[in-house]
């Protein structure tokens, strides 16, 4: 996460006191459903105990994985980090997936925000067609669902806490979720310009977005737009499980990964692909479903082969 945004969450403080201690652990994403299992482990987190972290994490994972937590079987292992948030390609000694975290002490907003944007990239199969070497082109529009992730765990956590907290001493903790929310959703550069259609901005950008996918205020500009989306459609977190499943997905063009999500993607989540694929790509949203549709209709993808699985275990 850039150092500029988490001084202006300090600065803005979104903090919250040392009781964090006696925050309860979480065993599962809300749903009782045991196949979730996400670690603290390690130091520098600060004044506060793993298990509050763990339940901020999995309460975080509660908004984003409604039904997916029965398919996530590997091992989530969190540990802190000094540098930049990531979720590594490298696995632990028994295959866990290993996250790293930034934030530290009782800045509960920045691990929703952090675990969040992680979070979304491995329901995205984000380590799927990674070699050395290898250009991953269309990154940008994953980047920019993981920014979108925070922003909606963000709100909705915020919204679950200020009804009903993980405890008592929590319910503070609400109204400091939603301060940090509005902060983020109201920054000058996450505004489209004046008179400038979303399709126009983005065929001006994309060449750009392809060749540096970190581009963050362009991501941020591009999350605000997509996270009413989300919003409208909260159960639809699980069509990202089917995104990056194409071999080719990670030279193909735009409209070919858009192409390749539609017809990965079951039934129930197509026409949620289809509204983000018009969104992107206004004037050809009808031709590349309309191709989706041809495909699946003969049985098979261009190349002949049937679709790929969902990669269940991520």
């Amino acid at each position: 996460m850039r150092w500029s945004l988490m001084l202006a969450a300090l600065v803005c403080a979104l903090v919250c006191s040392a009781a964090a201690k006696a925050a309860p652990g979480v065993e599962s994403a809300g749903a009782g459903d045991p196949a979730l299992n996400i670690r603290v482990d390690g130091d520098g987190w600060g004044d506060v105990s793993s298990e509050a972290i763990q339940t901020v994490l999995y309460s975080v994972a509660a908004v984003l994985m409604p039904q997916v937590p029965t398919r996530l079987v590997t091992p989530i292992v969190v540990s802190h980090t000094d540098s930049n948030p990531i979720a590594l390609y490298e696995r632990g000694q028994n295959g866990e997936i290993l996250v790293r975290l930034h934030a530290s002490g009782a800045r509960w907003h920045l691990y929703v925000y952090e675990f969040a944007h992680e979070l979304c990239h491995i329901m995205s199969n984000y380590q799927q067609n990674v070699a050395a070497g290898t250009s991953k082109h269309n990154q940008w529009l994953e980047e920019t669902l993981c920014e979108t992730a925070s922003l909606f765990a963000l709100k909705q956590l915020a919204s679950n806490w200020s009804a009903l907290a993980p405890a008592n001493a929590w319910s503070p903790r609400a109204a400091k979720l939603q301060r940090f929310f509005a902060l983020l959703i109201g920054e000058r550069h996450r505004q489209l310009p004046p008179d400038l259609p979303f399709a126009a901005w983005l065929r001006e950008n994309e060449e750009q977005l392809r060749h540096d996918p970190y581009l963050r205020e362009k991501n941020d500009l591009m999350a605000n737009l997509l996270l009413p989306l989300f919003e409208q459609h909260p159960g639809q977190w699980d069509a990202l499980c089917y995104l990056n499943l194409d071999p080719t997905d990670a030279s193909s063009s735009l409209e070919r990964y858009l192409l390749h999500w539609y017809k990965n993607a079951p039934a129930e989540h197509r026409p949620f692909v289809a509204d983000i694929l018009g969104l992107l790509r206004a004037q050809d949203a009808a031709v590349v479903v309309d191709k989706a549709e041809a495909g699946l209709a003969a049985g098979a993808f261009r190349d002949g082969s049937a679709g790929p699985a969902k990669n269940t275990e991520f």
